[in-house]
């Protein structure tokens, strides 16, 4: 991603899906809070990476949603309920906010998200790396940007990085024992 920005010379968008991560998570104990200070955490990891700061900007969805709100709801209305249930294998069963976290994630896909940065534009185009888990997502985003008429993001896949428990796992923020943080202290990684 970082060579991305600095070979095309664009402004960067990160999202940290805090709220993604307390809707889905299966422990209880965990608190929403816990979530946004991992988005914290997980923000300070991506600085110290070096993206250009004058062409960074990271957001916690809990912090922004609202001034993505508008595109949020257009998003909701272009997809329908079967769709998503069939796209993410959804149950009767499953939170409220599993169902309607997909509008979320697509939202920061059209630049009209966010009008501090690129003002009122909503036809510049954008490119999402992400790896293979995202995909049905953005899948989703590209349907739905044809039917308001929007820009398609288009998508670079990359590799999972391997979780410390080898490859046929992935590193995930909220387990502890996937990966090594930037963070953690040497009695932790021990």
């Amino acid at each position: 991603t970082k060579y991305l920005q600095e070979a095309f010379n664009v402004p960067l968008v990160i999202q940290l899906t805090d709220d993604e991560k307390f809707l889905f998570t299966q422990d209880p104990k965990k608190k929403l809070e816990d979530f946004y200070q991992m988005g914290k955490d997980n923000a300070r990891d991506i600085i110290a990476c070096g993206f250009d700061p004058e062409k960074t900007f990271i957001f916690s969805d809990l912090d922004y949603v609202g001034t993505m709100w508008k595109n949020i709801v257009k998003i909701q209305k272009a997809v329908t309920y079967n769709q998503v249930k069939g796209i993410f294998g959804f149950t009767d069963s499953d939170n409220i906010g599993k169902h309607g976290f997909p509008a979320v994630q697509a939202a920061p896909s059209f630049s009209s998200s966010f009008p501090d940065i690129f003002g009122e534009s909503s036809d510049l185009p954008c490119l999402i790396p992400c790896a293979i888990d995202q995909d049905p997502y953005f899948r989703m985003t590209r349907d739905a940007a044809h039917r308001l008429k929007l820009k398609k993001p288009a998508l670079i896949h990359s590799k999972f990085f391997p979780a410390l428990q080898g490859d046929n796992t992935k590193m995930s923020a909220s387990d502890e024992t996937s990966a090594i943080f930037i963070t953690d202290t040497p009695n932790q990684i021990k």
